[in-house]
C-alpha cells in the first residue's frame, strides 16, 4: 500500500470511531435524557436536534464516508492484495450498509415522522415513547456496532499491512 493510501485509511479510521462515539452518546444517555423529561421536552428536543445535525460537521463526515468507503472499496478491490485489502472492502462495505444505509432506511424515517408531528399532542407523545424511542435507540445502537466494527476492520487491515 501507498502512503497516501495508509494516511487516508488512518484518517477514515479515525471517522469511523469519531461517529461511532457520537451514536454510543445517543444511545447511552443522550436519549434516555430526552426521554426523561417533562411532556413534549424530549420530543421538541430531537426535532430541534434533527435539523441542527443538518448543518453540523456530523453530517459532512456522515455523506463524505459513504462516498470515500464506496473508492476505497473499489481501491482496494483492484490494487491492495490479501487480507489487508479484504479487510479494507469490509470495512466499507460495513460502513455502507450497516451505518449509511441503515440510518436511511430507518433512523430517517422515524425522524421525519417525528418533525411532522406537533410536540404538544397525545399522538406525538405516543408516538414518542411507543414507537420512536424503541425502534431508534435499537437502529442507533446497530449504527454504533456498526462504526466501530468498521473502524476495527480498518484498524486490522493497517496493523498487518
Amino acid at each position: 500500500m501507498s502512503l497516501w493510501f495508509i494516511l487516508v485509511c488512518a484518517v477514515v479510521l479515525i471517522a469511523y470511531a469519531a461517529l461511532g462515539g457520537v451514536f454510543l452518546a445517543f444511545s447511552d444517555f443522550i436519549m434516555r435524557s430526552l426521554n426523561l423529561v417533562r411532556n413534549q421536552s424530549g420530543i421538541e428536543a430531537m426535532q430541534v436536534i434533527n435539523v441542527e445535525i443538518m448543518r453540523s460537521i456530523f453530517m459532512v463526515l456522515f455523506m463524505g464516508l459513504a462516498v470515500i468507503s464506496v473508492l476505497l472499496v473499489v481501491y482496494a478491490w483492484l490494487y491492495v492484495d490479501g487480507t489487508p485489502g479484504r479487510l479494507i472492502m469490509l470495512s466499507g462495505v460495513v460502513y455502507i450498509a450497516g451505518v449509511f444505509a441503515l440510518t436511511a432506511a430507518g433512523n430517517v424515517p422515524l425522524n421525519n415522522t417525528l418533525a411532522g408531528l406537533e410536540p404538544q399532542t397525545g399522538a406525538a407523545l405516543a408516538f414518542w415513547k411507543e414507537s420512536y424511542m424503541t425502534r431508534w435507540i435499537s437502529l442507533n445502537s446497530a449504527r454504533t456496532i456498526g462504526c466501530f466494527l468498521a473502524s476495527g476492520l480498518m484498524l486490522g487491515a493497517l496493523l498487518i499491512r
